[in-house]
């Protein structure tokens, strides 16, 4: 089981380096920071923040891939805690990534949106 964790949070991070969203802040960086946009502390912190959310998405997304879930049982495979899972829910639909698929004792569930 910690095996499965483990290479579940290896392949959310390889996905989070995947991510358009970071590939393409990454990309654009040096032209922020020449540009006077950010400086090079609080682009540091950007990318920090942006890999740390991108991984976190792709780890729930990752609970999503074998049916609805409810944040309760999210929040319990991933050890994330409940209200970092709603946001990060709320976020991925907002993106048209994740719908709620339902309800189950008075709780959403949440699955991957299919298009």
């Amino acid at each position: 089981m910690k095996e499965t964790a483990d290479l579940q949070r290896v392949q959310a991070m390889a996905d989070a380096f995947a991510d358009e969203r970071l590939r393409w802040l990454i990309g654009k960086g040096d032209v922020l920071v020449q540009n006077g946009e950010l400086t090079q502390e609080k682009f540091k912190d950007l990318i920090t923040k942006t890999i740390h959310e991108e991984y976190t998405r792709n780890y729930i997304m990752q609970q999503l891939t074998d049916g609805p879930k409810t944040v309760a049982a999210i929040a319990k495979a991933t050890q994330l805690e409940p209200d970092r899972v709603l946001w990060n829910l709320l976020a991925m639909m907002k993106w048209n990534k994740v719908e709620i698929a339902g309800e189950q004792k008075r709780e959403y569930l949440y699955t991957v949106k299919e298009f």
